[in-house]
């Protein structure tokens, strides 16, 4: 099942379950730094090992490519207000962000508050002597609701350094013989859920709220 919610699932399993047939084994949802609407809405405790025991197929989880940390020297090329650039960038594109029509529906990962919080995520990765992209994909491997990451890249270069940084063990400490693995220290692990409780649902939120469209959100779609 894709991009669906807890009532979803629960759902589906019911109805699999009084039809006699097999109930949904995976979900695959949006699930990133900036995007954490699953641990929100009930799903990842809905599809736990101890509850219906789905699986958790995590996509975007570099948000579009915004949390490579690309975009943010430039902001994407349909939102630039240096035409100059937009337009080179437009050409040479980086990634998805700088195409006319993924960059515009992909407005939800580079929101004013999305952006904060992947420009806040950027400072905490320097600090710890990593890229934003390992940061990510590391806090990603981190999560225990999720059971695998679907990969998403604009060059072989991407592909390898994701391939690594899935591929590498984790850290290993002990204490009193008992052996603890980790892929994030607990200390930066902590930095990013203070980031994180600033805004909870970043990509769900815009300080561009356009009043000549009244009921609409900011690519067209119904606002309830």
């Amino acid at each position: 099942m894709c991009n669906d919610n807890a009532y979803g699932l629960m759902g589906c399993t019911m109805a699999a379950r009084e039809l006699g047939t097999t109930p949904p084994c995976v979900m695959q949802n949006d699930y990133s730094l900036i995007n954490r609407r699953i641990e929100e809405n009930g799903l990842s405790e809905a599809s736990a090992p101890w509850n219906e025991d789905v699986g958790f197929l995590a996509y975007n989880t570099l948000a579009g490519g915004m949390l490579t940390g690309k975009y943010l020297g430039a902001p994407a090329a349909c939102d630039d207000p240096n035409k100059a650039r937009a337009l080179g960038n437009s050409v040479k594109k980086r990634g998805r962000m700088d195409e006319p029509g993924w960059g515009r529906t992909q407005y939800r990962y580079r929101s004013g508050p999305a952006t904060q919080a992947t420009e806040a995520y950027a400072a905490l990765a320097a600090e710890a002597g990593m890229s934003l992209t390992e940061m990510s994909l590391r806090w990603c491997r981190s999560r225990s609701a999720i059971s695998s990451v679907l990969l998403g890249q604009t060059s072989l270069p991407q592909l390898e350094q994701a391939l690594d940084i899935f591929s590498a063990p984790p850290s290993v400490e002990f204490d009193d013989d008992e052996a603890f693995k980790y892929y994030l220290p607990e200390d930066l692990l902590w930095e990013i859920d203070r980031v994180h409780m600033q805004n909870r649902l970043p990509i769900f939120s815009s300080d561009r709220t356009r009043p000549d469209r009244p009921g609409q959100g900011e690519i067209g779609e119904r606002v309830p």
